[in-house]
């Protein structure tokens, strides 16, 4: 809830992608699919669409770090839109973060990934 607050404040900008979109899309309960998307939507101020660069440096992602497609397409939307993290709950995602982290510093992208409490103790850590 504190990464929503901020976000609300505008203190971090969230950025989405049509991939997030389409995975919202996938929950299969539509209450909490209506719920999700309406997340999305108030604490999101940038969208990463969908092309052919992002594609391809989804596709070294794929097979330089060995995650999936999806997962690669969320990776590269983040780097394209310039996040400086990408919070995620995703354990493939977080057990590959070395080499995501050092593929997208190769190409000159700033992501780090970080799991949300992972997140908020560097922040705290940081701070002080």
């Amino acid at each position: 809830m504190e990464i929503v607050d901020v976000a609300q404040r505008e203190k971090i900008e969230s950025v989405s992608s049509d991939y997030v979109k389409f995975e919202i899309e996938q929950i299969l309960d539509p209450l909490k699919r209506k719920d999700v998307r309406g997340f999305e939507r108030i604490l999101t101020k940038a969208n990463v669409a969908s092309s052919m660069q992002l594609l391809a440096l989804a596709r070294d992602f794929s097979s330089k770090c060995s995650i999936g497609s999806l997962d690669a397409l969320h990776v590269s939307a983040a780097c394209l839109g310039e996040a400086c993290f990408l919070l995620t709950c995703d354990d493939e995602i977080l057990d590959k973060a070395v080499c995501i982290e050092k593929l997208a510093a190769e190409k000159g992208y700033r992501l780090k990934v970080r799991g949300p409490i992972n997140y908020l103790q560097e922040k705290w850590r940081v701070k002080k």
